[in-house]
Formats: C-alpha cells, structure tokens, sequence
C-alpha cells in the first residue's frame, strides 16, 4: 500500500468520497522532529552536520564510540555496523543520502544524558530523533550523532489520574490503540507513524484540538535532557521558561525529550462528513467554510481541502468531523453558509477506534498492519510541505489569488493542495503568550501538500518549493506566520513563531548557549 494510496483515504469507507481526495492528506502525514540553533532563516537542507560545543577536540574515534556503546542500555551503530541503514532512516526516501557518523538507540533517560555528554566532549553535533517525520529531515545529517528514541516508546495509562505517559519514541497509533482500550483519546494529529513527542513540542494540530486543545495543551509534565546533560522534570512548576518554550518551539530546539505526561480525554463515537464541491463552486465554497468554522460548536471540526486534480480543475472537499456524532446538522450549516449544494455528499458515523483508522488510512488494515514497513503494511514516501497561518478571513480577492495558484498546478499537470485547517475553540482559549505556539488567535493553518515522486529529482523538488512560493504570496495579505511542524527550506525562522520568537531566543542562550542541539529551523541564540 503505498503512501499515495493511504493518503486517498479510504476507498469503500467514504462511499467513493475518499477517492476523490486525490494525493492530500487530510492533515499531512508528518510531524518535526524538531529544529535547533543558530541562524536567521531556515537552511537549505544539505544534511551537512556543524560541529558544535564548548571543546575544539578531534572527532571520536571508532574505539570512542564503541566506549560509549559499551556504557549503554541501548547501543552506537556505525556507518559499517549491521542495521545502520534501518536505525538512522527517517521517513522519507529522499533523505537516505544523509550519512551520520553515529546512532545512539537510546533505551533510557540515562542513555540519552551518556550521549549529550559525549557529543559535549567531542564537539558533535546532535540530532534527536523520534518518528522522523520532518519535511527537511531535521532529525538527521551528515557527521552528526544520532540519538535515537525509538526504543523508548511505551505508552501507560494511569486510571487513577487519566493520565497517559509515553516513551518519547511512541508513535501516534500505537498511543490511540492503547487508549482506545480504556475509552480514551489525546488529541494528536492523524498520521499514525508520526511521532508523539515531535508533533506535541511543534504544537499539534488534530480533528480533535477544537474540542481539547493542542497536543501540547494536554502536556503535564516531560523529561528532558539539556545540553549540560542535565536530566529535568519539567512541568508548570519545575523550569517554567523551559515548559513554556517546549509546547510549541519545536522538537529538539532545547534538549532531547526522553518521556511526556499527557492528560486524556473520553473517546466516544464519531459523526464523519464528506463533502464535494465542484471546481465552478470554489470560491464561493472556501468564502462560506471561512464564515461558518468559528461558528462552530467545540465538538465539530471541518477540514478544508483545495486539491489540483491532473484533469486541469481544482476539487473543493471538506472532511467534517462531529465529535458529539452529529455530523448531518454539521454538514447542513456549512451548506447553508456556502449557498451552493455539494457536488457529493456522505455522512456516517464511526466508534472511535475506527475514526482514528479512517483518519490514519488504515480503515482495511489490521492494527498490527496500521505502521511502516518491515513491521506493517504502509510505505515510506517523498513529499514537500510548507505553510501558512491565516489571521482571518481572507478577502475574496486572496481567495480568487489562492484558487489560481492552485488551478495553475492543476493546468500544468501536477498534483497538489492547500488544505487549511481550523483552529479556534479550546485552541483559543490559551493566550497567545501563554505557550510557545503563537497562534492561538488565528483563523486556520494552511499546509500547502506535495507528493513527490519516487527518488524524486533536485529539479522536482526545486519546482514544488518554487510553486509552494507562489502560495505564499497568493496569501501574502492573509497570512501571519507559519507552523513549525511543517518546516520548510528558505522560510525565516522567526515566521513560525511570531510575538513568541524573542522570549524563545532567550530560553535558547539559557539552556543551549552554545548550539548543540542544530536542526531544521535554527532559533538564534
């Protein structure tokens, strides 16, 4: 089952709906495993690693890194150990070409401080990683040092305080299958080979946030390991400039997160609604879902996809969600507020195990089968993604601005979309300086979605990020920022951030002064 296929969601489960989502994914199956550092704009992602720290030694040695494995519960893989190729790949194929001088498969908090200690020592650059979802392969580069949580991954649940706490190496269905066990959810995004600990530092966008926030809302308490190799428990009460700077600066800006606390919520049945548009109705049908979503009650979400279809025409399609199973009266007010009736229409409703496989693309797999190859059923796959964060709402004329872009990929025979995602709810009610994710205000994102091809040319790449430019400045009169988890080459790191950028440079010089932790989008210390 490739990627692309996942991505169409669901033959069969949406009565022919899910076909017509062509290549989009309803919220972009990736996640940050995190950015770190120095710098103004984030870098073209060449995967070289810069040293870093407070020593100027040589680099380690094979006999230095075998000391280290010697030390650990885990283990170090080198370049020409067995199983290097499966420990540091990431997701995407395209990233394959990046060669880390080592991967540390950390199997403990005391591991991954041994590990930040060691790359202290030798002047090596670090890079977290977790589910290794990056669009600009954060997670890893050439010369660096890997630290792995994948091992780490279990995922308990408390009864007692409905509670869930999670190895930093846990993955989003495995989170939800243990969940679903005791009537519970989290609020996360859908792709279900994400990792939790990436998509909850960048925020966490998922049809659940309107209801119970971000994933970072629901974050209690974490393990994180600093560039000093200091273990801390952070919580609101423990290292409160770090707390704050963790739910929304991006995975792996300020240390390696080993475990997370996370408050859950009960999981009921899910009403589902699938709507079609035709390419005439467009406009009048983003102009409409933008007036109806803050409308919204809390318990229902409506995801907007734009999608170019290789027919040349763009098709307009909203996935809604009703977490209080009545989708129908949903579907019904957006209907109304768009003033053109749906080209398609299906409504239905699922337990919320079978919500969380619909969403995931795994609605004909089996649980076991719902992860990556070898040990499931679903393929890795090359894509591009950048973003945009609307303030409110856009005026006809960038709606008119937006759908060109869109129909200009469709006329050229590319695949492609925007899919913008509404925010609003429990996601307002944290002020906008209260975390570091600063939207908190804002009407939706926008996550402007490429697949690419199978080892997908430097020239394909270049032209999808040229033609993600031309969005962002279709929405230029729009748009306010951008979403960390959806990292893109160029874009000023201080645009994913906002108002919240300088206290996050601060909390960056206090806990990371000297850059050890480099990744995707450098926050300057």
């Amino acid at each position: 089952m490739t990627d692309l296929t996942r991505r169409t969601l669901l033959r069969g489960a949406a009565a022919g709906i899910a076909s017509a989502l062509g290549p989009a994914a309803l919220l972009g199956c990736t996640g940050s495993d995190g950015p770190a550092a120095s710098g103004a704009r984030t870098p073209r992602p060449s995967g070289a690693a810069t040293p870093t720290g407070p020593t100027t030694r040589a680099r380690p040695t094979v006999a230095d890194w075998r000391a280290l494995g010697s030390g650990l519960e885990g283990d170090v893989v080198l370049l020409d150990d067995a199983g290097y190729d499966a420990a540091r790949r990431l997701y995407q194929p395209r990233f394959d070409v990046r060669r880390p001088a080592a991967v540390v498969r950390a199997r403990s908090t005391a591991d991954v401080r041994e590990a930040v200690m060691f790359g202290r020592r030798h002047g090596v650059a670090v890079r977290p990683m977790a589910g290794g979802h990056s669009y600009v392969g954060a997670s890893t580069a050439d010369g660096a040092m890997v630290i792995s949580v994948r091992p780490m991954s279990r995922v308990e649940y408390d009864p007692a305080s409905q509670t869930v706490l999670l190895g930093a190496g846990g993955l989003l269905f495995d989170v939800h299958r243990t969940l679903e066990a005791h009537g519970r959810t989290v609020p996360t995004g859908s792709c279900p080979s994400v990792g939790a600990a990436g998509l909850t530092f960048g925020g966490g966008l998922g049809a659940e946030m309107r209801a119970y926030g971000l994933t970072c809302d629901n974050l209690r308490a974490a393990t994180v390991v600093t560039a000093d190799g200091e273990v801390r428990e952070v919580s609101a009460e423990r290292d409160a400039d770090l707390w704050w700077a963790l739910r929304g600066g991006g995975g792996g800006n300020l240390g390696v997160v080993t475990s997370m606390r996370m408050r859950t919520h009960p999981a009921g049945e899910v009403g589902f609604s699938f709507l079609t548009w035709r390419d005439a109705d467009a406009e009048a049908m983003v102009l409409g879902w933008q007036g109806r979503v803050p409308a919204q009650p809390r318990s229902a979400w409506a995801n907007l996809h734009l999608d170019a279809s290789p027919d040349g025409s763009i098709r307009p399609i909203v996935v809604g969600l009703a977490l209080d199973g009545d989708a129908e009266r949903e579907a019904d007010r957006l209907v109304a507020t768009v003033g053109r009736e749906p080209a398609s229409r299906d409504v239905f409703t699922r337990s919320h195990h079978e919500a969380t496989k619909l969403l995931a693309g795994c609605s004909e797999l089996t649980d076991d089968q719902c992860r990556l190859q070898p040990d499931g059923a679903l393929n890795r796959a090359d894509t591009a993604s950048g973003s945009d964060v609307l303030g409110g709402p856009m005026s006809g004329r960038t709606v008119r601005s937006l759908l060109r872009v869109i129909r200009a990929r469709a006329e050229s025979g590319g695949t492609a979309a925007a899919i913008l995602d509404p925010l609003g709810g429990a996601v307002a009610d944290v002020g906008v300086g209260g975390t570091a994710f600063a939207w908190r205000r804002a009407l939706a994102t926008v996550q402007w979605y490429v697949a690419l091809s199978p080892s997908a040319p430097t020239s394909e790449v270049r032209d999808t990020y040229r033609w993600i430019a031309e969005g962002h400045r279709a929405l230029r009169a729009a748009s306010v920022g951008a979403y960390v988890n959806y990292l893109e080459p160029g874009r000023a790191v201080g645009s994913y951030y906002g108002p919240n950028y300088a206290r996050l440079r601060r909390v960056k010089r206090r806990y990371d002064p000297d850059g050890m932790f480099r990744s995707g989008a450098p926050i300057a210390a």
